[in-house]
């Protein structure tokens, strides 16, 4: 397998017919065995937190911890979500001892809560007047008392880090969730992408991903729709007014059950023209050799210097410099950027987004980095493949969509 850091790997490219596939290397993954209806599941994952909070209050020599940013809510809940609040400073938020936990929430949210999002979970409530507000409820809670803080509260001491720390590795739950959401995300880009019509604009489709993932119940994040070209000049584009003539590059980003992924794919209307054809086969080499180092202790800076390299190879040196690689994702959509400096090592569990982009296009995907190699969180539903040789182990992309 790849390894970083070694000479540029030798690469070999293969277009593969419309067809599905379960991870990097082609094989399908498992499909999720837990499940994520049932509370079962999501009450072990619980538990398990509550066993790690209890890890953390002992190492920070706290009595409690209160817990309000929202993406720590998610990880401890295992996926509960604030929906409809319009006031960061009235969100719910958590309190945890060594034997118990609670939700803090205003009376406008606490029946909600319990009822769509922390139902069977072992929660109990401590509830504000919304005519209060949240400060005062927590301040109390803090009297007297040694209590720690994911963010910078009153006098609690700050152990945001630690904890995410823990919030990286994935848990087997969170794992299954993960599939789930890509199943969502790779349905909502490869629907949009069969049957968006030539001249429709940036927005319409923007508005058509937005609604199939909504209709699955993720919230998008970030939408982007690049009609002929316009990712060219911006790498970050947003939609606009603009209609589709030739070919459109659509990257979004979602959450669902509290986790983020993100994954692009590129349509054409008849047969692309040779320069969009040339990037985008150089986009995938430089995807693939990303997800071929994706393993369990290999080091960031080294993974982007091979990165560089193959940039240069397929004679696109500068565009390295024009965007952002990559990241680790997970509760929050970038948990860690990845720099070219980075010295810390990828771990197994972790969620990584890998981003390559040359010209107008862009190839992108999200991973679960494994003990036996990488996984793809959004594999393909029903879109063609590029087959790409990294040292000889063979790893699928994303191939242009020609309609």
């Amino acid at each position: 397998m790849a390894i970083p850091g070694l000479s540029p790997p030798s690469l070999m490219t293969q277009a593969t017919p419309m067809s599905a596939a379960g991870d990097s290397r082609v094989t399908m993954p498992s499909p999720p065995e837990i499940s994520l209806t049932g509370p079962a599941d999501r009450r072990a994952d619980v538990e398990y937190k509550q066993q790690l909070v209890a890890q953390l209050l002992s190492a920070s020599g706290s009595d409690g911890l209160l817990v309000l940013s929202p993406e720590n809510f998610s990880w401890l809940t295992a996926g509960g979500v604030e929906r409809g609040g319009v006031d960061r400073s009235a969100f719910p938020a958590l309190y945890y001892t060594l034997e118990g936990r609670w939700l803090l929430a205003g009376n406008v949210d606490s029946q909600r809560l319990f009822d769509e999002e922390l139902d069977g979970l072992g929660f109990q409530l401590k509830e504000w007047p919304w005519h209060w507000g949240r400060n005062q409820l927590l301040l109390d809670l803090c009297q007297g008392r040694n209590v720690a803080c994911d963010v910078a509260f009153s006098t609690c001491k700050v152990i945001g880090a630690e904890i995410a720390v823990h919030r990286r590795s994935l848990t087997e739950y969170e794992r299954a969730c993960y599939r789930a959401l890509g199943q969502i995300l790779s349905h909502a880009l490869e629907a949009t992408g069969r049957t968006l019509a030539k001249a429709d604009t940036e927005r319409e489709i923007a508005g058509q991903l937005s609604h199939r993932l909504l209709h699955r119940g993720a919230a998008p994040l970030v939408i982007s729709v690049a009609a002929d070209g316009r990712s060219r000049q911006y790498r970050h584009t947003g939609y606009t007014a603009t209609p589709v003539q030739n070919y459109c590059v659509m990257t979004v980003a979602a959450r669902k059950y509290g986790l983020c992924a993100r994954a692009s794919r590129s349509v054409c209307f008849g047969a692309p023209d040779a320069l969009f054809r040339k990037e985008h086969d150089a986009a995938c080499k430089v995807s693939a050799t990303y997800v071929a180092s994706s393993w369990p202790d290999s080091v960031p800076r080294q993974i982007l210097a091979t990165g560089q390299r193959i940039y240069q190879m397929v004679g696109a040196e500068h565009e390295w410099t024009l965007a952002p690689q990559g990241h680790i994702t997970g509760h929050e959509l970038v948990e860690l950027p990845l720099l070219p400096g980075d010295e810390g090592l990828l771990q197994a569990d972790w969620a990584i987004t890998w981003n390559a982009s040359v010209g107008a296009a862009v190839s992108c995907d999200t991973f679960i980095i494994t003990e036996d190699g990488p996984r793809t969180v959004t594999s393909v539903e029903n879109w063609p493949l590029k087959r790409i040789k990294v040292q000889g182990a063979e790893f699928v992309r994303p191939d242009l969509l020609v309609r």
